[in-house]
């Protein structure tokens, strides 16, 4: 969580430093400006795919013993997954690297960064293995959530679906009917 927050602060006050100038906090414009449908239409058409269509992938099942504590931890957990991750990889990093790189070279480098991100959360210690499921499975995720920020460029369409990507349907209705 440090490095999400810290980091991309304290290279902004440095850079703002540098150059003298207060920067933007996202720089890059949209090249049009999408309406505020369409950005949701590609969410409901990517979770139909992840959750319900032939090819989604079943999902394990959390069982909470107090609500109250599982509503906190299901806060703080989407606030550091969804909240820092995306204003880190996506916001800050990806918005900078595609002035240096372009569009697509950007969305690729952060999500291959974002993706090996995830193999201290999700590896079994074998490291060849562990990084090359990561980037599978996590990889894809990342060009969806990169191309969602490059062409809409709005915050709340990927910390929405980064959100919805990390609370499974199993997990939704355990909140609903516990």
């Amino acid at each position: 969580m440090t490095t999400l927050l810290f980091i991309p602060l304290i290279f902004l006050l440095i850079c703002r430093k540098m150059t003298g100038k207060q920067q933007g906090f996202i720089s890059a414009k949209p090249r049009s400006r999408g309406h505020v449908i369409a950005p949701m239409i590609v969410i409901v058409v990517w979770g139909y795919l992840k959750f319900y269509s032939p090819i989604a992938q079943p999902e394990g099942t959390m069982v909470a013993t107090d609500m109250t504590e599982f509503l906190l931890l299901v806060l703080i957990g989407f606030m550091i997954n969804s909240v820092l991750e995306e204003v880190f990889y996506r916001v800050w990093l990806q918005t900078r690297l595609e002035t240096l790189l372009g569009r697509w070279p950007a969305i690729l480098l952060v999500s291959i960064l974002w993706s090996i991100w995830h193999v201290a959360i999700q590896g079994n210690g074998q490291w060849d293995i562990d990084v090359a499921t990561v980037i599978a499975n996590h990889g894809v995720t990342g060009l969806f959530l990169g191309y969602l920020w490059a062409r809409y460029r709005k915050i709340w369409v990927i910390i929405l679906a980064h959100g919805l990507m990390n609370a499974s349907p199993h997990f939704l209705l355990q909140i609903l009917f516990h």
